[in-house]
């Protein structure tokens, strides 16, 4: 084994009071904690060496594939356990790839009471519509994790110097998990319905400026705006976070691209019988494409790219998207995405109502 192989010291990892697991480049354990041997009622002896696909068993036959293939970071709630002997029959799941160690995976795991909450009532392609229970869910989580953090910086004070790393990953891995109930919790944001109407094209400029904000370097942006467009009814601050994550997401795709480029135009469909889920009397003609010349959405997450948790980023949580596709649905709007082949692009569409004019009421 080499040193990128090799574990972090079992030592402060048997600390932790959840069930933690991790496992090396052929996916199998080598080490679990002393909450995982009470957990799957097994000695840690009989622990080490099992294939981390066949003891981390669920009913997702996608979360199971993501484990066996040891895709990037993964975060699921409310998952039904099936491993036999196990002390809960749903946990959440985080997986992550600990700072320093390549080839290992971490496996978190919180057990939760057998009743299934909102979450875990849904299919996959439908847990997005559903997330009314972000909040529950945070406060069950983050409550062990502050315990897990202020241990680790307990101990960040008499450990070895090498070991200070260590400590280190802990804190930094807790404050990720926590990031990441954050960006939970604005997906089960329920708008308060105040709907207005505005001009969608300062909304864009709003979006544009933070995300050079945000951003060292910036790819070209090319606009092209109808200014004849009217206003359309939607919650502002909501369609500007819509806005900075598909032009986030445009230019996390463009990575290593030369002469990367985002594209955002507007124009009015004419005649367009897009109608919003849930109200089919909505009709929904502007329109807004945000395009990015990157290599596009990868061919075993594309049916599923607004799905929450379903990313292709080493250090993405899948949440991004499912948020757009929340905050348009409940603005009556809707999203669709699609690759140019002819144009090497892959294009965001989103379809918004017009606002109601004064002599239309």
């Amino acid at each position: 084994m080499t040193a990128a192989d090799r574990p972090p010291d079992g030592l402060l990892l048997s600390t932790i009071s959840l069930p933690l697991l991790l496992s090396g480049a052929d996916n199998a354990i080598l080490f679990a904690n002393e909450a995982a041997e009470a957990f799957f009622g097994r000695s840690r002896r009989r622990l080490i060496g099992e294939p981390a696909p066949a003891l981390l068993q669920f009913a997702s036959e996608r979360l199971n594939g993501a484990i066996a293939v040891r895709e990037s970071d993964i975060s699921a709630q409310n998952m039904r356990f099936q491993t036999a002997g196990a002390q809960a029959n749903y946990v959440d799941l985080m997986i992550s790839t600990p700072l320093g160690y390549p080839d290992c995976r971490l496996y978190l795991l919180v057990p939760r009471q057998a009743v299934r909450d909102q979450i875990g009532e849904q299919t996959d392609a439908g847990k997005m519509q559903a997330m009314g229970t972000p909040a529950i869910l945070g406060h069950e989580i983050k409550n062990p994790l502050a315990g897990i953090k202020g241990a680790a910086q307990l101990l960040s004070r008499n450990v070895e110097p090498q070991q200070a790393p260590l400590t280190d990953l802990i804190v930094q891995e807790v404050d990720r998990i926590a990031r990441l109930l954050d960006q939970m919790q604005n997906l089960g944001r329920v708008m308060p319905g105040q709907l207005g109407a505005e001009n969608i094209h300062e909304l864009i400029e709003r979006a544009i400026r933070s995300v050079r904000a945000a951003n060292r370097q910036m790819p070209l942006i090319d606009i092209s705006y109808d200014p004849s467009l009217p206003d359309v009814q939607i919650e502002a601050d909501a369609m500007v976070q819509v806005l900075i994550n598909l032009i986030q997401n445009a230019i996390d795709a463009m990575v290593g691209v030369e002469a990367p480029q985002i594209g955002i135009t507007t124009r009015f469909v004419m005649g367009a019988s897009l109608r919003s889920e849930g109200d089919q009397g909505l009709r929904l003609p502007v329109e807004v494409a945000i395009s990015d010349n990157g290599p596009g959405i990868a061919p075993h997450i594309e049916n599923e790219i607004f799905s929450p948790f379903v990313t292709t980023k080493r250090e993405g949580q899948g949440l991004g998207l499912a948020i757009v596709r929340k905050y348009l649905s409940q603005m009556h709007g809707r999203i669709s995405v699609e690759r140019d082949a002819a144009a090497a692009r892959t294009v965001f569409r989103i379809f918004l109502p017009v606002a109601a004019r004064k002599n239309d009421i």
